[in-house]
């Protein structure tokens, strides 16, 4: 059995989203996009206690090809919005830091600068294997 990296992907990553916490109203069945807050709030919300503490996690999402693509997650005490990112690129610590960046940009509400930070790491050439990755914010 082969890797199940996906060879060569497009881009550094697909989608970057920020979910709602799902309610019980949201149990419908729905298109697959619709269902990613469901892996953001791997939880039921109702009988977990609010924490101060910023939880970064991640699940995976396995195409039609068999490719995992990664869903890099941020979910900041509160438990009312999740931060994340989805990829084909297995780069754990690297989308922790952005995710952390663009919390950071939220909070201080600097749109503009959110906004041309995901377009330019969207617009980036993906690094060529054993490249160094150098991230400046």
């Amino acid at each position: 059995m082969g890797s199940r990296i996906k060879e060569n992907p497009q881009k550094t990553f697909d989608l970057f989203f920020e979910a709602a916490c799902p309610t019980s109203a949201d149990d419908v069945p729905q298109e697959s996009i619709q269902m990613l807050p469901k892996f953001c709030f791997p939880f039921d919300i109702e009988r977990v206690k609010e924490s101060s503490v910023v939880q970064n996690f991640t699940f995976v999402l396995t195409d039609l090809e068999g490719n995992q693509r990664f869903g890099f997650c941020r979910l900041a005490g509160g438990f009312r919005t999740c931060l994340c990112i989805l990829s084909y690129l297995p780069w754990f610590e690297v989308f922790y830091k952005i995710l952390n960046n663009i919390a950071d940009h939220l909070a201080k509400e600097q749109l503009n600068e959110l906004a041309e930070l995901l377009s330019t790491l969207y617009c980036h050439p993906v690094p060529h294997l054993n490249s160094p990755v150098n991230l400046e914010f």
